[in-house]
């Protein structure tokens, strides 16, 4: 039998050109001179194209795709002869026009698999195997009422030389594994309309050229875990319009060639330290020293002492000016007569007595009250504590939760690659929160397969098959099994 797959040149070296013209052509004629037809899927059947009667449903290719993106479409019922009108090349490609009830399509088909097919449903399926290009030379318009997913796996550019509108009537997710870089030469204007969220689980900058303005209507908290630098070059204005108070733990200092406290009333407490200078002065109502008279529990005054010992009793008392209340002769005692004089009975004061002192207006600075004003007072040291344990941290990072493997929530095949390892598969840290999200099942460990039982009887019974399957001759049919 002539056939241009048999290798017709071939077989007429080797069997003759006598032999092969002759053997296998129907005596009847009808035969092609060529060898090129009937095709070998032709061989002892009639030549009515396959896929015209339904033996053979051609199909567009379908490849490639995305493990979140569902590219199947809904079977395609076979044709039914005479419906479908089938016109196929030498080399493969086909166009159909069906119309079998119930699967009318038309198709036109590349020998490669691209081509475009008009499904029965109404669906239109597009396929290439290699580069596409469409070019528009006007308008062009796309109206999409269901769902759609567009997966490129390669880059992705767009260029729009006019504006960019986007009008999002939901949500927008963005997500990206690599680097961001936004570059706007212009204006950039963000509204949120309700609250915002920025998470940064690394370092952050921000370079402003000219003026920063932050205008907050509501409170303004800064958590602050580690230290913070402020360095101005120019000047500093805190003002507050209520109350402003800072604290410090360990240590407060603020330093300046000039520096102006003030204030209609005004404490400065402490154990310990110095107040005043060389050339200062210091003006106020009264001035107490620590209890206990003199000796190292008094008060030391150094230099001259200018003013007027208002509680002397007379001048031979002038050395215990501290001790008298009053004294009627404490303006003369730098004159006092030499030689005894009978001392002058004291004159008592209403409501005051001798030798007590007059308490002054604020407690006195003794180590009780400073340690109570530190410690307990609405004005003393507050303690600041930020994300205790990193618990806070923790949680951002994910580092905990997925054993330092992730430090983000990780997708199902980011989590199957890592568990081709054996050590992440016995990290209980990382295996027990997937579990508990409920992203990994509680038998991963078990390798056997499920049981599933037999697929047929175990009859040994042996039934060939009557049907026919294809086209052959009952002579060439197959033979089908079952058990």
């Amino acid at each position: 039998m002539t056939n241009k797959v048999d290798n017709l040149t071939k077989r007429l070296t080797t069997l003759g050109e006598g032999r092969e013209i002759s053997e296998g052509v129907p005596r009847e004629g009808f035969a092609d001179p060529t060898g090129e037809f009937p095709a070998r899927d032709h061989f002892f059947g009639t030549s009515i194209n396959k896929a015209a009667r339904g033996e053979r449903i051609n199909k567009l290719y379908n490849g490639g795709g995305d493990h979140n993106v569902s590219v199947e479409l809904a079977d395609q019922k076979p044709s039914e002869f005479p419906y479908n009108q089938v016109n196929e090349t030498q080399s493969g490609h086909s166009i159909e026009i069906d119309d079998t009830p119930g699967g009318e399509r038309i198709l036109i088909k590349h020998k490669s698999g691209a081509g475009v097919e008009f499904r029965s449903d109404g669906s239109v399926l597009y396929a290439s195997k290699n580069k596409r290009v469409d070019i528009v030379g006007g308008d062009n318009t796309v109206v999409i009422e269901g769902e759609a997913d567009l997966v490129y796996n390669g880059n992705l550019n767009i260029k729009v030389t006019g504006d960019y509108n986007l009008d999002v009537g939901g949500n927008i997710n963005v997500k990206t594994s690599g680097d961001m870089t936004e570059s706007i030469h212009r204006s950039h204007t963000v509204e949120v309309v309700e609250n915002q969220n920025t998470t940064v689980k690394g370092d952050k900058g921000v370079k402003v050229l000219g003026m920063n303005t932050n205008t907050v209507l509501g409170d303004n908290n800064q958590l602050i875990k580690g230290k913070q630098r402020n360095y101005v070059e120019g000047d500093v204005e805190l003002t507050s319009g209520n109350k402003l108070i800072t604290t410090a733990v360990n240590e407060w200092a603020a330093s300046a060639l000039t520096v102006n406290i003030s204030g209609f009333t005004a404490s400065v407490m402490g154990f310990r330290g110095t107040i005043g200078g060389e050339f200062m002065d210091h003006y106020g109502k009264a001035f107490s020293g620590p209890p206990g008279g003199t000796g190292l529990g008094g008060t030391t005054f150094y230099g001259s002492l200018i003013g007027k010992a208002t509680e002397s009793i007379t001048s031979l008392y002038a050395n215990r000016a501290g001790y008298t209340p009053f004294s009627e002769f404490a303006t003369t005692a730098g004159s006092a007569p030499t030689g005894p004089s009978k001392p002058k009975i004291p004159k008592i004061y209403p409501m005051v007595m001798p030798y007590v002192t007059i308490p002054p207006t604020a407690p006195m600075p003794i180590a009780p009250v400073v340690t109570t004003h530190l410690y307990t007072g609405n004005y003393g040291i507050r303690e600041v504590e930020v994300d205790k344990d990193d618990k806070l941290k923790k949680q951002i990072l994910k580092t905990d939760e997925y054993g330092d493997l992730f430090n983000y929530i990780p997708t199902i095949h980011e989590i199957r690659s890592k568990m081709r390892d054996k050590s992440n598969r016995n990290n209980s840290e990382f295996t027990g929160n997937l579990i508990a999200e409920g992203r990994l099942s509680n038998k991963f460990r078990d390798t056997r397969p499920k049981k599933i039982g037999r697929t047929n009887s175990n009859s040994n019974k042996i039934r060939f098959g009557e049907t026919i399957l294809g086209n052959n001759p009952p002579e060439n049919r197959s033979k089908r099994f079952l058990v």
